[in-house]
């Protein structure tokens, strides 16, 4: 079976869908989207903890997910938007360096509040151990989103006869000839061979190809972006990582008037539909496509001291469930977008570094522009290419959880 696109998106996650709903508004017709794995049961959108913020460490995070924002606000109750802050909890150590972002964030127009440890108790009653704590920042306009339902939202404002979703496919080879980019895919039927593919490459065994032709190919296949990279004769620098959450019942606490919270050690929670949501990067963990959710084990070895240490109301805690799900981690902690350098019509959108929800539709809408006016209009993003790798122009984002 052969089809036939003039845009074609590898990688139908939020980013993906993003640059599909953007191509479509600026009037891109014949856009296709693939994925082995459009409902997202294995994608970091879905399994994502749904912060969003504008408080970063470098401009063109902050400007990314500033302009998200002012569109999150605009579609608020359709996304499940809810601007209750960011709190971050600092040392004394780091503090010299969050005076320094935090004028980077302010002259960015971002309301920035400095809290020192009597403010932070005032506002967050339940923090009533802050003894190691010298002071945290607060950033109001920030919050949480539902994932699924922002992303839902991208896919429902595309026009149905200007994109094409095309599930449970995968790529197994990219030819180009004469600009035009002949993509090989493969059926992918049952939930195993899903897993199979996303967590070591494999491919099924009976012979159920596709051949699409695309004039433009765009790469935002999320952690798996370095494969599909390899395809086309590139590298990619980037990382899976795995990120384990876990959800509690805390009887004597009620977050839901609190928005995320990030504490000293990394540790991040927020309220979730009359629970608790928890998460931390253990520093140890390696590259790899890991799913395995460690459980109980995870949650009293990383999850509950750090909560307990902060809050006597966490002395409690009933662990109801959780997940893993994978983090694309560039070598900057900064997404990859632009051109493919030395390629006609190849793009990318990918390496998120866990900023993808929040940064995505000022992405989808940037990366259209350069597709079809030749250059950014709405945000300056070239700094963001991957060939800053090669080129010694990394962007390093310290303020990463």
């Amino acid at each position: 079976m052969k089809q036939s696109y003039h845009y074609l998106i590898v990688g139908g996650g939020i980013i993906g869908s993003s640059i599909a709903m953007a191509l479509s508004e600026q009037g891109a017709t014949k856009i296709g989207v693939v994925d082995c794995d459009l409902t997202g049961k294995w994608g970091s959108s879905e399994r994502n903890a749904g912060g969003v913020r504008a408080s970063w460490g470098t401009q063109v995070n902050i400007d990314l997910s500033k302009a998200s924002i002012a569109f999150y606000e605009s579609v608020s109750t359709e996304v499940g938007f809810q601007q209750k802050g960011y709190l971050w909890l600092y040392e004394a150590s780091a503090w010299p360096q969050v005076l320094k972002r935090t004028d980077l964030q302010r002259e960015a127009g971002l309301n920035v509040e400095l809290l020192s440890p009597g403010m932070i108790t005032q506002k967050f009653p339940f923090l009533d151990r802050l003894e190691d704590i010298h002071g945290a920042t607060f950033s109001p306009q920030d919050g949480l989103i539902n994932p699924n339902l922002l992303k839902e939202y991208y896919r429902s404002h595309t026009s149905g006869s200007k994109v094409d979703w095309i599930d449970h496919q995968v790529i197994e080879s990219i030819t180009v000839d004469a600009g035009v980019h002949s993509i090989q895919t493969r059926e992918v039927q049952s939930e195993s061979e899903v897993e199979a593919f996303l967590v070591s490459g494999a491919l099924p065994d009976e012979q159920r190809l596709t051949r699409i032709k695309a004039k433009v190919l765009i790469n935002a296949a999320g952690c798996w972006a370095p494969q599909l990279a390899e395809m086309y004769g590139k590298e990619i620098p980037s990382k899976p990582l795995r990120r384990q959450v876990v959800v509690m019942h805390c009887q004597a606490l009620d977050l839901s008037d609190f928005g995320m919270m990030v504490d000293a050690s990394g540790l991040y929670f927020h309220h979730e539909a009359g629970n608790i949501l928890a998460g931390y990067a253990v520093s140890s963990e390696k590259p790899g496509y890991a799913f395995e959710y460690e459980g109980q084990d995870y949650f009293m070895k990383e999850i509950w001291p750090r909560l307990v240490k902060r809050s006597s109301g966490f002395e409690r805690l009933k662990l109801i469930g959780g997940w893993a799900g994978l983090y694309a981690v560039s070598p900057d902690k900064s997404a990859i977008i632009g051109a493919v350098s030395g390629l006609d019509n190849v793009y990318e959108a990918h390496s998120f570094s866990g900023h993808g929800v929040m940064q995505s539709y000022a992405v989808g809408r940037g990366l259209a522009e350069l597709i079809l006016k030749g250059q950014y209009q709405s945000l300056d993003l070239g700094g963001l290419s991957g060939e800053r790798f090669t080129q010694g122009d990394l962007i390093e984002e310290t303020l990463d959880i």
